[in-house]
């Protein structure tokens, strides 16, 4: 819905602010009421931001590692049908070592999928939407997305795949602790193979909104 003035085609003395002296001065109290409401209506349904974070996070080693953490306020998720749009991103080192990166709400894995032979520099991302059931139940749908094609140095794609991938989940349900009364830890980490250096995973962007009823 757009937001727009109920009575702005409105005339006459109720909508002046001071009429004559001793008399009571502007509108109606219905219309201030309900031109809040409006307002009110308007600015729950439409998403805003309630989380931006560019700070960049390594991993530590072989993990999991926190590479972004955020906690939900209680309510936030207040209403069936409430959901989260949530964008993570960042890359994976140059070297021969296999990595990854897992996802959880409320403690429980979203995304974690086995560890991926990535040799080269690698960008990934991740995006989701994540909406309330019930006050104990949200679904996730998650995208994860890896290189699929090398660029040169003189930015000249190529074909050749160098362990790139596309990944998307859909959870029928995960329990959580109830979301009324409750905050919800939001995670993103990093995992790797034996022999992990520092630095193997990095995190830098992470971008959660949020749209309610």
């Amino acid at each position: 819905m757009s937001l727009a003035r109920l009575f702005s085609g409105a005339t006459g003395l109720g909508q002046l602010i001071i009429r004559q002296l001793g008399d009571v001065g502007g509108p109606p109290t219905d219309r201030v009421s309900q031109e809040l409401d409006n307002i009110i209506a308007w600015a729950k349904a439409s998403p805003r931001c309630i989380k931006r974070d560019t700070t960049k996070v390594d991993s530590a080693g072989v993990g999991p590692d926190v590479l972004h953490t955020f906690s939900l306020p209680a309510n936030s998720l207040q209403t069936d049908g409430d959901y989260l749009s949530v964008w993570y991103a960042g890359a994976f080192s140059v070297s021969n070592r296999d990595k990854f990166v897992q996802a959880q709400f409320d403690g429980t894995d979203y995304e974690n999928g086995g560890v991926f032979d990535f040799d080269a520099s690698t960008g990934w991302a991740m995006f989701n939407r994540i909406i309330r059931l019930d006050s104990t139940h949200v679904r996730v749908s998650n995208v994860l997305i890896a290189n699929l094609v090398s660029v040169n140095s003189a930015n000249v794609a190529s074909s050749q795949n160098i362990g790139g991938f596309i990944i998307t989940r859909n959870s029928a349900s995960i329990a959580t602790a109830n979301l009324n009364s409750n905050a919800v830890t939001m995670r993103v980490r990093s995992v790797v193979a034996a022999g992990a250096a520092a630095a193997d995973v990095f995190q830098n962007l992470s971008i959660i909104e949020l749209t309610q009823q």
